[in-house]
């Protein structure tokens, strides 16, 4: 059987690897104590190979690069209805933010880590993210 792609899902899943893309340039926690402001633009990629929250130099080494194209490839695969390019990518932002927000509380030992903490950028990664895995479900349709 002919698929056909489904266009206005398509848009909302572009729609939502832009919110990932910007998401990821944007602040993720704000301070509290002894607990600095961050947002995952800075922390090292390589880090995470050692479980260690450390600080990267150069950008294209660092989380906010790995979400940004992240969110890029979720969009294209809006725009191409691509099933499997959107849902892959869309998971690959949300399990990158999860392992952030991990080393994150493992460096500063935030058990107090209220959700009024989190600033824009987390959240839209991970309603971006969320909305776009589950839209992947409804982009295609057998005619």
């Amino acid at each position: 059987m002919r698929r056909r792609h489904r266009v206005a899902v398509g848009f909302f899943i572009a729609i939502c690897g832009i919110a990932i893309a910007f998401g990821s340039e944007l602040g993720w926690v704000s301070a509290r104590g002894t607990r600095p402001a961050t947002g995952i633009t800075h922390t090292s990629l390589q880090g995470l190979l050692h479980w260690t929250y450390t600080s990267t130099g150069t950008y294209l080494k660092s989380f906010g690069f790995a979400v940004l194209v992240a969110g890029i490839l979720v969009f294209i695969g809006g725009i191409f209805g691509s099933r499997l390019l959107a849902g892959l990518f869309a998971l690959l932002a949300l399990v990158a933010s999860g392992i952030w927000f991990g080393l994150y509380v493992n460096k500063y030992n935030s058990v107090n880590l209220p959700y009024t903490d989190l600033r824009l950028g987390a959240g839209l990664v991970a309603a971006g993210g969320v909305l776009a895995l589950i839209s992947t479900s409804f982009l295609r349709r057998r005619l």
